[in-house]
């Protein structure tokens, strides 16, 4: 536990003034020279100290011969802090309130660490939707999302999930390739988690073998750039099976992916499927 002199310290006194008015709450009014001698502080600095003491209200002045000061009581100095403070959030709210530009809270980022961060945090934002929930993950990520999914779904709300691999459960509307996940792996090492709420929300994780890194925020730019980024992932998905049909029997390799992507430019047929909502959805 911090002491006296450090406390006083946080709250914005110098270390000389701290121990000055530690030693004449001590010990009681002094003079200049007992104040020097009782806390340590040299004569020829004390007296300034003193003086900014007396501007602060820390410590009040008596008239003798020699000047005397006595330390403000105790019960005074914390009733004149807590004013201070409650003074000084006040202007702070007013002046934050007033303020017409700069960083809003849209434009903060959140960064997320580790796969048991990432899933927490997908997982609070899927909860949290009050509309729609946009998944875009592998089939082993969607697994620690089940729960929240069905949750959302069997609550009315709109449920879109794209995949390179397989789901492996049956909840809202799936678009995925079916490939198994070792194909994938050929080309994209690292895996791509994306879950957006309402138009509104996004969490964009990259989950690799080193580490796991992601952001999650409400900057409204960047969430549209991660719904409209899944809704041409679907889209793509769409392409591919009008052009080619049963994509798991198409593709068996990494080097099959990558011929089927670069030759097929099939009419696109969505068979008239729900899509991910483009822009924010209105709030309750």
């Amino acid at each position: 536990m911090a002491g006296l002199v450090e406390t006083l310290q946080d709250m914005g006194l110098s270390l000389n003034e701290a121990k000055a008015y530690q030693a004449l709450l001590r010990y009681g009014a002094a003079n200049g020279y007992e104040v020097s001698k009782r806390s340590g502080i040299t004569r020829s600095v004390v007296y300034g100290v003193l003086d900014r003491l007396l501007e602060k209200g820390f410590v009040l002045q008596v008239d003798s011969d020699p000047v005397m000061y006595a330390p403000l009581p105790p019960s005074q100095l914390l009733k004149e802090y807590r004013e201070l403070y409650d003074r000084n959030l006040d202007n702070l709210e007013r002046s934050l309130k007033q303020m017409e530009s700069g960083v809003s809270e849209e434009s903060y980022i959140l960064g997320v660490a580790g796969y048991e961060d990432t899933i927490r945090k997908a997982r609070e934002l899927i909860r949290g939707t009050k509309h729609e929930v946009v998944v875009s993950a592998w089939g082993s990520d969607c697994v620690p999302l089940k729960e929240e999914l069905e949750a959302a779904e069997g609550a009315g709300r709109t449920v879109i999930i794209f995949c390179h691999t397989k789901v492996p459960f049956s909840v809202g509307t799936i678009y995925e390739y079916g490939l198994a996940e070792d194909i994938i792996k050929e080309k994209w090492p690292n895996r791509r988690i994306i879950v957006a709420t309402d138009c509104r929300n996004v969490l964009v994780g990259d989950i690799r073998h080193d580490e796991n890194l992601g952001i999650v925020t409400t900057n409204p730019m960047i969430v549209q750039m991660a719904v409209e980024h899944v809704i041409l992932d679907i889209l793509h998905l769409a392409q591919l099976k009008a052009g080619i049909g049963d994509l798991a029997e198409q593709i068996q390799s990494g080097a099959d992916y990558l011929r089927v992507i670069e030759d097929q430019h099939a009419k696109l047929d969505l068979g008239g499927a729900v899509l991910p909502t483009p822009v924010p959805l209105p709030s309750d």
